[in-house]
């Protein structure tokens, strides 16, 4: 039954996620990824909120610095760029944290 509990948290969280972070990205209208990015950020979200996920569900949540700080190598030359990269990164890692942690309260 557990691990029916988890893959339906994994579900709404990892795939769930991309509709939150999508919503959060369409608050701020000058944020707007380049063509071809849309696909690439998509896939690292799913990583991304399947590492938080994992850290946190295994007791390792100071691992979660290190999936960000992963991320925070990326540069980028123009603001607006790297407005919309954080702006998705901060949404996807606060969908994560929030439904671990809130999953992990109700277990």
């Amino acid at each position: 039954m557990k691990l029916l509990g988890i893959a339906l948290l994994w579900l709404i969280v990892v795939p769930g996620g991309s509709l939150f972070v999508q919503w959060v990205l369409a608050q701020v209208p000058s944020a707007r990824p380049k063509p071809g990015l849309l696909a690439a950020g998509r896939w690292i979200g799913y990583l991304e909120r399947t590492l938080v996920l994992a850290l946190i569900l295994s007791g390792n949540p100071s691992g979660v610095g290190f999936v960000f700080a992963g991320k925070a190598i990326a540069r980028f030359s123009e603001r607006e760029e790297v407005e919309y990269y954080l702006l998705g990164t901060f949404a996807s890692f606060t969908w994560a944290v929030v439904l671990a942690l809130l999953y992990q309260a109700l277990g």
